[in-house]
């Protein structure tokens, strides 16, 4: 009995060698190689994508054939033949011998090929760099059939890494200039300029404002849409907005489609249906801001939907535990009555400046899983678009993984993107992101999608450290090798960056850009001198110049602080008693400014009073 038990043990630890029997062994080194067939030519580029990730993940590129040996490890990669309503996007099983990927189209297969390695070889981020150590073996789990099907059925990140097609084939993004036809405040663009199509206010013409009743509007639409989706047929989608102003056409039209003081929503969504029927295969959105908030009281086709905007949702706060929260989910539900295409459009970025951390992701997977309990089905993240912003390439791939999987392990990705993207300054970089994201979700304070520094002193800025934090970071970065160095440059002019905002909002206070003696004298810190040297030098090196949203540049920034450090000044007000006798602006109530003795820049949130009166 106890030389039976004894074997048992042997067994089994053999067994703990070699893993569970009841895997399907797909690659072991020196024992095992896969090879790897298609099923129709066209996915011959599906095929080669997964041989780059065997060649960056495990050191060898596995053999495309038609005729696999019977004892081959087989991956075969196919199109899936349902419309994947129930079935996911696409699909991993094993059976025999063979591993089936398969998808509903190539695109779909590129993104299965990434996950496949992530979820059966544990190697996440291949769409940053390959992992340090090649994997040895991938084994799955025999008769495994295992379904995909993402969070959201639109996903873009609206970030500079978004556009290139690789990023988007590992990460499963879409892009505007791939899906849609029309987007945004362009119907001007695509339509002729005609006195007709624009909306009438007690009998008068607003030419800055369409009628969204006008018989004519709705032909010359008719006509772009059949000719662009001839140009174009992959671009599917099509928004149709009012221009950015109050404006709400009441001409007799308007007003009998139901149409009322602010709201245009019933012409607007009248017309959007009327679309949708004479195109069913396209679909077609409108918008849920300004005079569009409310919902039309019908039901849109079934290939009509909404982009609810957030600009008035407030910002940097988790809204189901914000005071918003009635009123929002009251926003959805009006919405949710009439669609079941539901986007949101919200936004992930300061566009007063990029260069600003806006640490705001891990409040955003709370948010994100809020909308998705409401109905939401879509995500358009607005981020700094083709322009470099601090941090701007994780948040790409982050809100990438959350637009995939709402209950993704956001904190571990982005150590696995920060640690591989930079392998000596990756972990320092990784703390302190995820301190200020930590300090930002604590925080009840909000922040707002354009600002100065402020509100981010208020809610993280000063608490995570940064000052300490920035001068170790530049003594670290300068130690690594060449290639590291070069990819910190960006990350580094926008720290330097962040640097020199937060001495500039002190001002002449403590831990500002300057002091003031006795004879009311202001003397710049030196290190200030060594930082603007250091921002001009990251500037010729990236070739980065545009800081925010509207094209403001760091050469007219700089040129801004030469006021200041050009010489010693002295400030005549400075301590001294100011009275303010009208009523100040709620953006700007604080009449310090004018005796603090700082001088303000051009751009005005710092340093400066506006009074309306």
């Amino acid at each position: 009995m106890l030389n039976r038990f004894l074997i048992a043990l042997i067994l089994l630890a053999g067994l703990g060698c070699e893993g569970t029997p009841n895997d399907f062994i797909v690659f072991k080194k020196d024992k095992t190689i896969p090879v790897i067939t298609i099923t129709n030519a066209g996915l011959r580029p599906a095929a080669e994508d997964l041989c780059d990730l065997f060649e960056q993940a495990a050191g060898f590129r596995p053999k495309i054939t038609e005729n696999p040996g019977k004892d081959d490890a087989v991956i075969v990669l196919s199109l899936m033949d349902n419309d994947g309503d129930d079935q996911g996007i696409f699909r991993i099983h094993h059976e025999k011998n063979k591993l089936r990927i398969e998808a509903l189209d190539i695109e779909k297969l590129f993104y299965a090929n990434s996950y496949f390695f992530e979820k059966y070889a544990g190697v996440r981020a291949l769409s940053v760099a390959a992992p340090k150590e090649k994997i040895t073996e991938i084994r799955v789990p025999n008769a495994v059939d295992y379904r995909f099907a993402p969070s959201f059925e639109y996903r873009e990140p609206y970030f500079p890494d978004n556009f290139k097609e690789q990023f988007r084939r590992r990460n499963m993004t879409q892009t505007l200039d791939e899906e849609w036809g029309l987007w945004g405040h362009n119907i001007s663009k695509v339509v002729p300029y005609r006195e007709e199509m624009f909306a009438r206010v007690n009998g008068e013409v607003m030419e800055d404002q369409y009628c969204f009743s006008s018989p004519e509007l709705e032909k010359a639409l008719v006509t772009y849409v059949k000719s662009h989706l001839k140009e174009s047929p992959k671009q599917d989608k099509y928004m149709v907005m009012p221009n950015d102003n109050n404006i709400v056409c009441h001409c007799d039209r308007c007003k009998a489609a139901g149409n009322s003081e602010g709201n245009a929503s019933p012409a607007v969504f009248a017309l959007l249906n009327k679309l949708a029927k004479q195109f069913p295969e396209t679909k077609f959105f409108g918008t849920a801001y300004i005079t569009t908030a409310n919902a039309p009281g019908f039901k849109l086709e079934p290939n009509t939907g909404v982009m609810v905007s957030t600009i008035d949702f407030p910002k940097g706060v988790v809204l189901a535990d914000s005071e918003r929260k009635g009123g929002i989910e009251k926003v959805l539900t009006g919405w949710k009555e009439v669609t079941d295409k539901i986007y949101i459009w919200d936004y992930a970025v300061n566009f007063d400046n990029y260069f600003g951390f806006y640490p705001t992701v891990d409040i955003s997977q709370k948010n994100l899983q809020f909308y998705k309990g409401r109905g939401v089905t879509g995500v358009f993240m607005h981020g700094s678009e083709e322009r470099y912003a601090a941090f701007g390439g994780l948040k790409c791939y982050l809100y990438a993984r959350l637009f995939q999987d709402l209950d993704a392990n956001i904190k571990r990705d982005a150590h696995d993107y920060l640690t591989r993207k930079y392998p000596v300054t990756g972990g320092a970089l990784f703390n302190y992101y995820t301190k200020a994201e930590q300090l930002a979700m604590e925080s009840p304070k909000k922040l707002v999608i354009y600002g100065g520094v402020a509100q981010a002193q208020k809610k993280y800025l000063d608490e995570s450290g940064f000052v300490a934090f920035y001068d170790n970071f530049i003594k670290q970065a300068d130690s690594t090798d060449a290639a590291e160095k070069k990819a910190l440059q960006p990350m580094l002019l926008a720290f330097t960056f962040q640097r020199l905002e937060m001495m500039r909002a002190g001002g002449l206070k403590t831990g500002g850009y300057g002091t003031i003696n006795e004879n009311m004298t202001a003397k710049v810190k030196p290190e200030v001198w060594q930082l603007l040297e250091r921002l001009k030098t990251l500037k010729a090196a990236t070739g980065i110049n545009t800081y925010n949203e509207v094209g403001n540049n760091l050469d007219k920034y700089l040129k801004d602080w030469e006021q200041i450090t050009a010489k010693e000044y002295k400030n005549l007000y400075f301590g001294k008693t100011v009275q303010v006798l009208s009523e100040l602006d709620d953006d700007y109530p604080d009449a310090r400014v004018l005796n603090e003795g700082a001088i303000g820049f051009t751009e005005y949130y710092n340093h400066w009073i506006i009074a309306s009166q």
